[in-house]
Formats: C-alpha cells, sequence, structure tokens
C-alpha cells in the first residue's frame, strides 16, 4: 500500500477521508486503517476507490500492489 500516492490521488480529487470512506461503506476509522496498511483494501474496495478517483490501471499497481502486478506485455 503506497499511502502517498493514494492520498495524493485524493488531493487531486479533492476528497478526504471521509468521503472514501462511504466509497467503500466503512467508517472514516476503518479507511484510516486500511490506507496506513494496517489492514488491506479487499479487491471490491480497490475497484471502487479507483472508480471514484479515476485511477488509471498504472496507478492502481501502485498505490495498492506496490508496482509488483505485471504490466501484460
Amino acid at each position: 500500500m503506497n499511502t502517498t500516492e493514494m492520498k495524493v490521488a485524493m488531493l487531486r480529487k479533492k476528497v478526504g477521508s471521509k468521503e472514501m470512506a462511504d466509497v467503500i461503506q466503512k467508517s472514516r476509522v476503518s479507511f484510516d486503517k486500511k490506507l496506513f496498511g494496517h489492514i488491506p483494501f479487499d479487491i471490491n474496495e480497490i475497484q471502487a476507490l479507483a472508480t471514484a478517483l479515476s485511477l488509471t490501471l498504472q496507478q492502481v499497481n501502485v498505490i495498492f500492489f506496490d508496482g509488483n502486478l505485471p504490466d501484460g506485455n
């Protein structure tokens, strides 16, 4: 989990933890635990956040998978 890049993506969209928590239907405290890597995001949450933040596949890879997913080439 790349917290810094996630925060940058949130800043670009001008949304905070509360709005992102609402996207994944969790409390702000639960979202923050996930944001800081204490609890992993599940795949449905990743999809919802990626959609809400208009993330590219590359950004999803960097933010949620530390750039470890293959690029498909």
